[in-house]
């Protein structure tokens, strides 16, 4: 049975999925080119059936990820930041996020695009928010012969902002929910806000400032107050709830807005992820102990926070965890296929991300023949990509991949990435200049073998890391082979573990630049200029290239490089 997935709501996409397996998604920035971009997919929906071969009228069932929206005029960064501004000054908080249609006429005009297109309204179902993000963590893991553990946690969806399942078999059953109105995810969005950053999107900018004061006092005290607001249910362990006379999350804004003034910056951040990391690792403690299920699958975009994850992680009463890749409302659409689509006959639902575009050599070769280049540059056909790649790294360049299909999702994972050697102290300022201008305190993160993982990380008990979505603490070794690629003051990493099934050129790439270097990874980031999504097309590649300080440019075979007036 082929499911055609769809979110469209903030950071929009579309998935196939059929008979169970995901075989193609894209979300809806990549190809109007704008980053999280929110609405309709019209695009995304369009690409993923034409990568599958297949057209509307082969698709069986719809399923439109979340059933009412409160935000559906949140479609770029200039609405999210309208609409949060409205929250710290509407005192009701909660007109910020209305929707003017009650669920059945939303979900009608949310449709009315297939329905004009001749797909039967019969065969489109919407599917509860949480329920999406649970179902994904769930099938994305893969394991269905014993009990595990599911839970979410984001700002909120439907009603709610986190739940717990128990998930066998293929099947869900929801065992607790947590109201919106008690929403940590949502206090962490609000904090964005008022630091000048865009919520739903720069979160990960404050957990990545947070370690540089998390041993000052004016941080506890912004963790003292922020746990002041909320507790552990004293009587149901699944839950946590608002603490007596605090005021409902969705119009706490201008309180916490009066309570952070003339804080430092750097204490809101650190204070903010201690609590979220003190609060979310003793639920989830407590939500082991209860339910005895050991092993976890966890989504919604709190998990997008690979600090928390890292302490989750660690717990002792965690078997096994899986951080669900891209664990925000953009994945939502592989959730709401999954409900419809059921379990695979054989295989793993989600086998890797590689699931966007794939373009031709010749494709390739006609974007780089089309181009006007304001670079000096020559062009290079490469006989062997990889082998060039791993001696362009080996040598302190830095390169930009394209090659092969394009990752889903908020990391880039080697097929749309800059990649550089990672034992290079200067690799970061290096590529902030060229191309990024990444904010000063931001770390980069690293591939590595999945083969030479335990040489540089010490490991978390049976907690996959294939995403980027889970921090480690480094071994000395990586203190040496992989500086560039870790926090310069904790000293984590956030790494791609990499296996040769998940993507074979990008792991041969890197075996053959251990072969030269003895390193077993490399520095890699997302292709792209700061502000904008990661590249899609060739002529996106080109034009990142070309309006950058980047000098070699791998493109599929061809290898363009920036040469200087005397070459």
């Amino acid at each position: 049975m082929k499911v055609l997935g769809i979110h469209d709501g903030h950071s929009a996409s579309a998935c196939l999925v059929d008979d169970g397996k995901v075989v193609a998604a894209i979300q809806e920035e990549r190809l109007v080119y704008e980053k999280n971009r929110g609405g309709y997919p019209e695009r995304a929906i369009g690409r993923v059936l034409a990568t599958a071969g297949v057209e509307l009228a082969d698709v069986d069932r719809v399923a439109f990820s979340t059933r009412e929206f409160r935000n559906l005029n949140m479609r770029n960064a200039a609405d999210v930041m309208a609409t949060y501004g409205r929250m710290f000054t509407d005192p009701s908080g909660q007109r910020a996020l209305e929707s003017e249609d009650n669920e059945q006429q939303q979900q009608r005009l949310r449709s009315a695009r297939l329905t004009e297109a001749g797909f039967p309204a019969e065969r489109i179902q919407f599917v509860d928010h949480h329920t999406c993000h649970a179902t994904t963590a769930y099938f994305a893991r893969g394991t269905f012969d014993r009990n595990i553990l599911v839970i979410t946690n984001d700002g909120h969806g439907d009603g709610l902002c986190a739940t717990v399942s128990i998930g066998r078999g293929g099947e869900l059953t929801r065992l607790a929910s947590v109201p919106k109105d008690d929403s940590i995810a949502a206090i962490y969005s609000y904090i964005t806000y008022l630091l000048g950053f865009t919520p739903l999107e720069h979160e990960y900018k404050l957990m990545g400032m947070a370690p540089y004061a998390e041993d000052s006092g004016h941080a506890k005290q912004v963790c003292d107050y922020f746990e002041s607001l909320f507790e552990l249910h004293p009587e149901q362990p699944l839950l946590w709830r608002r603490t007596a006379g605090t005021t409902p999350v969705s119009a706490l804004a201008p309180e916490i807005e009066k309570a952070m003034r003339f804080r430092r910056f750097d204490a809101m951040m650190a204070g903010l992820q201690m609590f979220t990391e003190n609060l979310v690792t003793r639920w989830v403690a407590r939500v082991v102990e209860a339910t005895g299920v050991t092993d976890l699958a966890l989504a919604g975009g709190i998990f997008m926070n690979v600090k928390l994850n890292h302490r989750i992680a660690d717990l002792p009463g965690v078997r096994s965890a899986f951080f669900c890749p891209s664990a925000g409302d953009e994945s939502n659409s592989f959730g709401a296929a999954w409900s419809l689509g059921g379990v695979p006959e054989q295989g793993r639902p989600l086998p890797h991300l590689y699931l966007g575009t794939g373009y031709t050599r010749q494709e390739c070769e006609k974007a780089v023949a089309d181009h006007s280049f304001r670079k000096r540059v020559r062009v290079i056909e490469m006989s062997d990509p990889d082998e060039q790649c791993a001696l362009l790294l080996a040598d302190r360049q830095i390169v930009a991949r394209f090659a092969g299909r394009m990752e889903f999702g908020a990391r880039a994972l080697g097929n749309r990435s800059i990649l550089a050697n990672a034992s290079d102290p200067d690799a970061c300022s290096l590529i902030n200049r060229m191309i990024k201008r990444r904010d000063f305190w931001m770390p980069f993160a690293p591939t590595i073998l999945a083969e030479h993982a335990d040489e540089y990380l010490v490991p978390h008990p049976d907690c996959p890391a294939e995403y980027m979505a889970l921090a480690f603490d480094v071994r000395l070794s990586a203190h040496k082979h992989l500086t560039a690629a870790t926090h310069p003051h904790d000293h984590t990493c956030r790494p791609q573990i990499l296996t040769a099934e998940a993507n074979p050129a990008y792991h041969r790439l890197i075996s053959l630049f251990r072969e030269h270097t003895g390193i077993g990874g490399v520095l890699n980031t997302s292709f792209n200029l700061h502000g904008y999504p990661i590249v899609e097309t060739p002529e996106q590649a080109l034009d990142v290239f070309d309006s950058s300080g980047l000098n070699y440019l791998a493109i599929e075979h061809l290898l363009v490089q920036e040469v200087s007036e005397d070459d």
